[in-house]
């Protein structure tokens, strides 16, 4: 045992330090109290080394729970583009393929005509054209391509307007001025419709019910081939639908 204040060191049974005078009572209690520090401050150790494994593992969870939301936010997005690339390639095989103001136009067979081969070019801006047995038509690019059916070549809806545009092809012959007559009956219109006819073709604007039937029909070797035009009288996209009739008559040869 030591003096616990000067450091030299004591005999046994001896009361005082022989070098200061110190109680040798007095170190045994410091060193007691030394003793009892030195538990606490190994509890309180032990209760910093439990802290902070607690607040590791506690990190470690959060790192790991971050990591899981970015994994599935990652799979969200894959599936999103895969999704989208599949929309794509279904829309690319399912509508017509347009490139610039060119749309090819896939015809089908009927009974009564040979199937006709439609061709497609680029026409004014905003417009695209089908050919039908050398008769060209031209139609506005905008328009949503609808499928066909019978003697169908065309069917487009414009989405905005709701105007509708039909090319076909029918097995007929005769006069075009009877040809529109048949078709003013057809549409049942009333009054006096605004009608034109020369050797080959006839043209008819006719409103039946507040909507607008617009047809040019030409017909050569024993087929007609024509266009109809339809939309409503009161849609506020009327005036652009006169002129593309106008634009397309005037090409529809």
């Amino acid at each position: 045992m030591y003096c616990k204040n000067c450091g030299r060191q004591l005999k046994e049974g001896m009361r005082f330090c022989d070098r200061c005078g110190q109680s040798v009572r007095k170190s045994k209690q410091s060193s007691q109290a030394a003793r009892h520090r030195e538990i606490e401050e190994l509890k309180a150790e032990r209760l910093n080394r439990k802290k902070r494994l607690a607040e590791k593992e506690a990190k470690q969870a959060r790192s790991k729970q971050r990591k899981k939301k970015k994994g599935n936010a990652f799979v969200f997005v894959i599936i999103v583009l895969l999704i989208a690339v599949v929309s794509v390639i279904i829309g690319y095989n399912i509508f017509p393929k347009s490139v610039g103001n060119t749309v090819a136009v896939t015809t089908a067979p009927t009974d009564t005509v040979a199937t006709p081969v439609a061709t497609a070019s680029a026409v004014k801006s905003g417009y695209s054209e089908i050919t039908v047995s050398n008769i060209t038509c031209p139609y506005p690019s905008s328009f949503h391509a609808n499928t066909t059916s019978g003697n169908e070549k065309l069917n487009i809806t414009d989405a905005l307007g709701g105007a509708t545009m039909v090319v076909s092809q029918e097995a007929k012959s005769g006069e075009p001025k009877e040809l529109m007559k048949e078709y003013i009956s057809e549409i049942g219109a009333e009054g006096n419709p605004n009608m034109h006819a020369g050797s080959e073709w006839y043209s008819v604007t006719a409103t039946v019910d507040n909507k607008v039937h617009h047809r040019k029909c030409i017909v050569r070797n024993g087929l007609a081939v024509y266009y109809d035009f339809t939309y409503d009288a009161s849609s506020s996209s009327a005036k652009k639908y006169e002129e593309y009739t106008d634009y397309i008559d005037s090409n529809f040869k």
